[in-house]
């Protein structure tokens, strides 16, 4: 997972759906203009967990030419990443 060096505006659907999720990290997709939150964890630990069995198990079928856009939450920022 690599942060985006110069990234669009994060979709205003991305921050919504931020404000919703109570856990301090997320992994949210914005697939085809609508965004889903894929997995959420209270510690970074639980997290980088889930984000591992999250990318082998669906991150292939996410590939081009689907047009989709990841977004990880922290405690503090949304950034935009790539995979």
């Amino acid at each position: 997972m690599k942060k985006i060096s110069k990234p669009k505006p994060v979709p205003s659907g991305i921050y919504k759906l931020s404000a919703m999720t109570k856990e301090p990290y997320a992994l949210f997709i914005y697939l085809d203009g609508i965004p889903y939150v894929e997995t959420k964890a209270k510690r970074m630990a639980a997290f980088t967990e889930a984000l591992a069995i999250w990318k082998r198990d669906n991150l292939a079928s996410l590939r081009p030419p689907v047009s989709v856009r990841y977004f990880v939450k922290t405690e503090l920022y949304i950034n935009e990443v790539r995979f």
